[in-house]
């Protein structure tokens, strides 16, 4: 150690000085931050204005704990450790204002957190590498986030004088072991979701206002996404999607979405969706949908929501879906039932409501193109429908070579998944009576999650999906659809 005299004052220098301390506990704007040591090895150079420390290896703080307790959603850290080893400290003691206003860090950190607690965290082990500058007022932090369960981000903090942070994350997701990562990440990842492939590029800025206003804003863009939600298969899923809360308001935007397939049992491709969704965060189903675009190619024909607003529950009219020469062939094909046959076009107008009980649909229409088509339903199956009554017998031979110039249905589907369909067919069977002209007025009704589940089972969606299903029924204790 020397003391070099100064006439115009006096300066220090400590070439190395080790501190073990007991720091006090700090309760500010929200913060506290309590039971805190200092274990640090040192030089300082200080003078009658200011004094510059410079931290050598294995000098850490170590902190207890560390909570933000003015969110309703509050923040906790647990047995934090700050490593200083390559941190300058410069405190200008000679000038005016609160000492985080004269107190100034640069260098490289690195933080280690046992425990990180928030509702929308699975509580584990955090760390973080990077480097902070700036007076503790003003202080800026940049560098590596890890989770334990290996999600790794980009952080980048701004402490403001007035109070204020702002927070943004950038993270590169990418396959299976990404996703992973991300689920066993966060609480709200949903349970019946996995991702087999592709990638996401995330980021999110989050602003805490000096009164403990939060403001949020994030985006993802989504590259080939492919995997299983529930009971339903997606594959080619690329777009970008942009979420931010404004108050207790969420605003997303779906910009350029698209997937390769989406298949419940029925597959429907090419889908294509442009728009904007804003409602209360506490009821999404209470917002208005924007559609710019929203169009896919179903049984060879087309589905096409028109550009328009509308709200999601509420509207009397629903979200109309515009049905487009639907092959009638394929929708016989894909009926898990033998000897069905068909031919023509079906278009028509679908309206969709959504309520907090599920789906529904109202006087949906669907009608054949002109000229019409054939339709071929096997006598046994028809039989065994109308249960043997011989006065449908005409019915039955009408149906097994009808040639119709007209097929129109309503449609309506309620909210425990019956589908009701009448259906007013007229034609002929040339081999019937002559020839003579047919009119058949017929009410059926579907099953529509059973229909759903037999499809499943059969293996028409994915192997993933067959044994999820065949998993959840033995949990209920239901049998296998056949």
């Amino acid at each position: 150690m020397t003391w070099p005299a100064v006439a115009a004052g006096w300066s220090l220098e400590v070439e190395q000085g080790k501190i073990g301390m007991a720091l006090p506990d700090i309760h500010t704007g929200g913060w506290a931050v309590t039971g805190s040591r200092a274990d640090v090895v040192s030089s300082v150079n200080a003078s009658g204005e200011s004094a510059v420390i410079r931290f050598n290896p294995t000098s850490t703080v170590a902190t207890e704990r560390l909570a933000y307790t003015d969110l309703e959603q509050p923040l906790l850290l647990q047995d934090l450790r700050t490593n200083l080893s390559h941190v300058t400290l410069t405190l200008d003691y000679g000038a005016s204002g609160a000492w985080a206003e004269r107190l100034a860090m640069e260098g490289e950190v690195k933080i280690e957190a046992s425990r990180i607690e928030h509702p929308l965290l699975v509580p584990q082990a955090w760390s973080f590498q990077g480097r902070v500058k700036g007076r503790l007022a003003n202080l800026r932090v940049q560098g590596s986030l890890v989770s334990a369960a290996g999600l790794k981000a980009s952080l980048d903090v701004q402490l403001y004088p007035d109070g204020a942070v702002a927070i943004s994350v950038e993270s590169a997701i990418e396959g299976q072991a990404g996703i992973r990562a991300l689920a066993e990440t966060f609480t709200g990842w949903p349970e019946l979701l996995t991702v087999d492939s592709g990638s996401a590029a995330v980021s999110a800025e989050v602003r805490l206002g000096p009164g403990g206003e939060l403001e949020a804003s994030g985006s993802s863009n989504l590259e080939k996404v492919t995997g299983v939600f529930n009971r339903t298969a997606f594959s080619g899923l690329s777009g970008r999607v942009l979420a931010s809360l404004e108050d207790d308001r969420l605003i997303a935007g779906f910009r350029d979405l698209t997937v390769e397939q989406v298949n419940p049992g029925i597959p429907v491709n090419a889908i294509r969706f442009t728009g904007d969704y804003t409602g209360p965060v506490a009821n999404t189903l209470e917002g208005q949908l924007e559609v710019q675009q929203a169009r896919a190619q179903f049984l060879e024909g087309a589905l096409r929501i028109p550009p328009g607003v509308y709200d999601l529950e509420g509207s009397s009219g629903g979200i109309p879906v515009e049905v487009q020469d639907i092959s009638l062939d394929r929708l016989m094909e894909v009926y898990p039932a033998e000897g069905l046959e068909g031919s023509g076009l079906l278009s028509g107008r679908i309206p969709i409501g959504f309520s907090s009980d599920g789906i529904q649909v109202a006087q949906g229409r669907l009608s054949a193109e002109a000229p019409g088509g054939r339709l071929r339903l096997p006598a046994e199956k028809l039989q065994a429908m109308l249960g043997g009554n011989q006065a449908m017998d005409v019915v039955v031979q009408a149906l097994q070579n009808f040639h119709y110039s007209v097929l129109a249905s309503t449609i309506d589907y309620d909210e425990k998944g019956k589908l009701t369909l009448d259906l007013r067919i007229e034609g002929k069977n040339p081999e019937l009576r002559g020839g003579q002209p047919v009119v058949l007025n017929v009410n059926l009704e579907e099953d529509i999650p059973a229909l759903l589940t037999s499809l499943q089972l059969s293996g028409r969606v994915n192997e993933a999906v067959t044994k999820r299903v065949r998993k959840l029924l033995q949990e209920s204790g239901e049998e296998a659809v056949p």
